[in-house]
């Protein structure tokens, strides 16, 4: 089965047009969504993604070419100029909503085995949109697609240090469904991504305390 890109070397990415299916094909054949695994609630290291928002993005601009839409053949389209650092934040999660021109409104999604396409949603894994605090990546030997889950308390930090309450109780209150995949090699067995919409300012990885990886954190499967 198709896998996701990762987000700088660690994120999921989707499964586009030509490849959804396929996966559709082997979910009927395999009987749904189940998987010969038994699901672990242990501990996990949870990154983030989102989407990127052109308006948020300056500088430099680059043509993007690829597929008009999800069903369209041809991959060589012109899909706009937009800046590089929105193109390249739109790649490395997956997905980014265009502000400007003639598809604003518009989502330039990419995958690994297809390139960049536009779409009406944020496409997950499976052909559908992505939902914030909602949407949960991981590998399918690690949680089969539709399984539900919470985070359990405590929220530790990469750096070792809490995350802050109102963050916490966000992503705790949060109950994350798996509807999205990492590229084949690049989740791993204790490796979760979780979706948490739009960027809201420029420098988001910086200054958003969203924006967090969390190691060590125990799951509730509901």
């Amino acid at each position: 089965m198709n896998g996701l890109f990762d987000r700088i070397l660690a994120r999921r990415r989707h499964i586009t047009n030509r490849a959804w299916w396929g996966v559709v094909m082997a979910v009927l054949v395999l009987g749904g969504c189940e998987s010969s695994h038994d699901e672990d609630p242990g501990a996990y290291e949870i990154t983030v993604y989102y989407t990127a928002v052109e308006s948020f993005h300056g500088g430099n601009v680059e043509t993007v070419r690829g597929h008009l839409s999800r069903d369209s053949e041809p991959d060589n389209d012109v899909l706009g100029t937009y800046p590089a650092s929105f193109i390249a934040t739109a790649q490395s999660g997956g997905t980014g909503r265009i502000t400007s021109g003639p598809h604003a409104g518009q989502y330039l999604n990419w995958s690994y085995n297809v390139g960049y396409w536009l779409d009406t949603v944020p496409a997950n894994a499976y052909g559908g949109a992505l939902v914030p605090f909602q949407t949960a990546a991981a590998d399918l030997d690690v949680l089969s697609r539709g399984v539900r889950f919470r985070l359990v308390a405590p929220l530790i930090k990469d750096d070792g240090t809490p995350l802050d309450t109102a963050s916490a109780t966000r992503f705790l209150s949060a109950e994350w469904n798996v509807q999205d995949q990492f590229t084949p090699g690049a989740g791993g067995p204790r490796h979760l991504d979780l979706y948490i919409g739009e960027e809201d300012r420029p420098d988001f990885t910086s200054s958003s305390p969203l924006y967090i990886t969390l190691e060590n954190v125990k799951i509730e499967i509901r």
